[in-house]
């Protein structure tokens, strides 16, 4: 079986991460989710919940997006 280097790197970064939480999963999850926060101006919202007034999908042009046929 190959081995992926960027694979390899990834899961090098996520145990040296989860080490440093004392493998503890509770804490693991805590350190990710005021990590994500640092981030959230760039996260996507979820297809299947609500926008926010103002989102593309929210806009009146926003189905007109698409060209038009020829």
């Amino acid at each position: 079986m190959s081995t992926d280097l960027g694979l390899e790197a990834t899961r090098a970064v996520r145990e040296k991460i989860s080490h440093e939480h004392g493998n503890d999963p509770r804490r693991l999850v805590e350190y990710y989710i005021k990590y994500q926060a640092r981030f959230a101006d760039r996260l996507r919202r979820v297809s299947d919940s609500k926008p926010e007034p103002g989102d593309v999908a929210d806009r009146d042009d926003a189905a007109n997006t698409a060209p038009p046929p020829r």
